[in-house]
């Protein structure tokens, strides 16, 4: 679907002037928070034929995701929540936060849930709402006995975010080349501890033979030194942080005792004037009384 197209549809929405039907809200608080696995759930070695040729783009918000085969038709383009205010075309779309999450935000309510009834494309939910017409729900529990947790029977699939859930799809699907774009969730953001799962899910795509592209300025998979093999190159700079480290410790203390001393100056002038309007107010004073 073209980003024009939606705005289109959006736009003739809005003027037929009928608010999105009342729906029901589901009980979030037991639906699915606890899913148990048995014997028949599939292991991770059970993969999928892949699909020759099936080419999926998984995309966040990041800068990198205007690297994007977008002008490639032969590649499915994935998007999420509000990226479709920027990206410039789309095959499939996922929100996969409760309602509740954005009923909070009214306005914000009312123009998500008008783009993703205009929508053309499956639109991955948690349940089928009537108000939108292509939403899907997304396939959890195939998902959860695709990809069991090796960590416990019965512990929760390691999906801690939404791109982890859409790679797991692509996955499931059997796509047999897999691009991640605008997914950084770098160690001084908000999303770090979201990052080791999605790094899960591309480990298994590599490990199940699916071509997988990231680009280079991506955070993703990314470490600064191999652990072991570059002891030396770790050790120099480590020194340079300390060097650095200490100059600018020096640099703070330094500007520290130029702003005491500079305190201590302004409040020897406030004195002064101080002083200067006491000697001013005497003398007129005494001006008056020899007048």
């Amino acid at each position: 679907m073209e980003q024009g197209e939606l705005k289109e549809r959006v736009d003739a929405l809005k003027a037929e002037a009928v608010e999105p039907p009342a729906v029901e809200m589901p009980d979030y608080q037991t639906q699915g928070n606890h899913i148990q696995r048995t014997q028949a759930a599939k292991a991770v070695g059970d993969a999928p034929a892949l699909t020759p040729g099936r080419k999926i783009a998984v995309l966040g918000f990041t800068d990198s995701w205007q690297q994007a085969p977008f002008g490639d038709p032969s590649w499915e383009i994935w998007g999420l929540n509000e990226l479709y205010m920027l990206i410039p075309r789309f095959s499939r779309w996922f929100e996969l936060h409760t309602r509740a999450v954005y009923e909070a935000d009214k306005k914000r309510t009312s123009d998500h849930i008008y783009a993703m009834r205009a929508m053309t494309v499956p639109v991955y939910m948690h349940q089928v709402w009537p108000d939108i017409p292509m939403s899907v729900r997304y396939p959890l529990e195939a998902i959860a006995q695709a990809f069991p947790n090796p960590g416990s029977a019965n512990a929760r699939p390691y999906l801690t975010n939404s791109i982890s859930y859409m790679i797991a799809l692509a996955i499931m699907e059997g796509c047999s080349e897999l691009g991640v774009y605008g997914v950084d969730m770098a160690h001084d953001s908000e999303y770090q501890s979201q990052r080791p799962s999605c790094e899960y899910f591309i480990g298994i795509a590599q490990g199940r033979g699916i071509k997988v592209t990231i680009p280079p300025d991506c955070e993703l998979l990314k470490t600064d030194f191999l652990y072991g093999y570059e002891q030396e190159q770790i050790e120099r700079w480590n020194a340079r942080l300390q060097a650095r480290e200490a100059d600018l410790t020096k640099k703070v203390a330094e500007l520290d005792q130029q702003i005491e001393r500079a305190v201590a100056t302004r409040e020897n002038y406030r004195g002064a004037q101080q002083d200067t309007a006491h000697i001013r107010k005497n003398w007129k004073g005494l001006i008056a009384k020899e007048g």
